[in-house]
């Protein structure tokens, strides 16, 4: 089997048992079909209140599958010397995992920092390197002047960059790595774990309104997520009267604080609900509660949480940005402008007056099972590797 080091701050910890779940599986499939050490490095100052973890870095077991989270240091609030910072930071440790481990090539994810540092220290030990890219870290990092520039030389170093939707993929090239090195792969969904539930059922397991509509929102609160949008378009559904639709947004963040204020603003207390992060067992219950789920981002990659409801035989309605209408058709959902509250509104109101069948919306997921998205990236490994040789 191959032996292959992955290094990205991209994956779920004891601490934050609902990151990355994307990276959780991904990897996790790799390892059935390579030899893998896994290092995830965070900042040393999101360590500052467990200084334990600065002294002894954690080291967590996933499903078989060893993780060691090692800290690194930089310049909290400059985000520029990040990529510098991770690179000095592990040199050593990655020096000592190739003299027991001699991998033959890096996975990193995510452009910056991870890959940056990556793509340092495989050309130090003299192997691939292969990264994936998400979406922010190409549409909005790669557009700030003073880290564009480290981005651009992180991904020309890769052999291979994944982008997990086209329009990413577009995004990538234009960057100026080369065509016949970027590489297509949309994200897989469990979907054993996300399948069409009893709504009824789902609703009593979670303690909702059996009566009501229900519009669902899971991802983090940051303003490119646009959940500020969704509030808008819960109050404007309210003035509208008609049947009541309640939404229920899971997940925290930074723009929890803004959003309660909107909430409140807007007085629709009684009808939106800010339920803060849910562990990734719970989450397949809530969507399997909802109408429809509604993601109205501002920028994206390929949103796991699309194909996560499509699953479940639920429709969505999302903004059309990124990969998002890559994944979306009239079939399973409907599409709208970005920070438009009144379309977004519209098209919620038509979603909840149409019948869906649920199992027409989970034929349009591509990859019902991760072991796909496991086998491209053992095939992509072994064709660098190759290559290096």
């Amino acid at each position: 089997m191959r032996r292959v080091l992955v290094l990205t701050t991209h994956h779920p910890s004891r601490r934050e048992p609902s990151r990355a779940l994307y990276s959780y599986y991904t990897y996790g499939a790799l390892s059935r079909r390579a030899e893998i050490r896994f290092v995830s490095p965070w900042p040393f100052w999101t360590r500052l209140r467990f200084p334990g973890d600065l002294v002894r870095p954690p080291r967590e077991r996933w499903d078989g599958l060893e993780i060691e989270y090692p800290p690194f240091f930089s310049v909290p609030g400059a985000p520029v010397v990040h990529g510098l910072g991770m690179t000095a930071s592990l040199a050593r440790r990655v020096a000592a995992i190739r003299r027991e481990f001699p991998f033959e090539a890096i996975l990193s994810a995510w452009a910056y920092p991870d890959t940056v540092a990556s793509a340092v220290l495989a050309a130090y030990h003299r192997v691939p390197l292969v990264t994936t890219v998400l979406g922010s870290d190409i549409n909005e990092l790669a557009q700030r002047p003073w880290i564009a520039p480290q981005i651009r030389a992180g991904l020309a170093r890769a052999r291979r960059v994944v982008a997990v939707s086209e329009a990413l993929g577009r995004e990538v090239v234009r960057l100026g790595v080369a065509s016949d090195r970027v590489v297509v792969l949309h994200n897989g969904v469990d979907g054993e774990v996300f399948r069409p539930r009893d709504r009824a059922a789902a609703r009593a397991a979670v303690g909702v309104d059996p009566g009501r509509h229900l519009v669902g929102y899971v991802g983090n609160l940051a303003p490119e997520k646009g959940a500020d949008v969704l509030v808008d378009a819960a109050a404007i559904l309210r003035d509208r009267g008609g049947a009541p639709v309640d939404v229920a947004i899971i997940g925290a963040g930074g723009y929890e604080a803004e959003l309660r204020s909107r909430i409140a603003a807007r007085g629709i207390g009684d009808r939106v609900r800010l339920l803060g992060r849910r562990l990734h067992d719970e989450v397949p219950t809530w969507i399997g509660a909802f109408d429809v789920l509604c993601l109205p981002s501002r920028r994206e990659g390929c949103p796991n949480v699309v194909l996560e409801a499509l699953a479940s035989g639920r429709p969505v309605v999302a903004s059309e940005v990124g990969g998002v209408p890559e994944l979306l058709q009239k079939d399973n959902g409907l599409l709208v402008p970005p920070s438009r509250p009144d379309a977004l509104a519209d098209a919620i109101a038509a979603a909840l007056g149409r019948s869906w069948d649920e199992a027409a919306l989970r034929a349009t997921v591509p990859n019902l099972s991760w072991d796909r998205v496991g086998d491209a990236y053992a095939r992509l490994l072994d064709e660098v590797i190759e290559e290096a040789r």
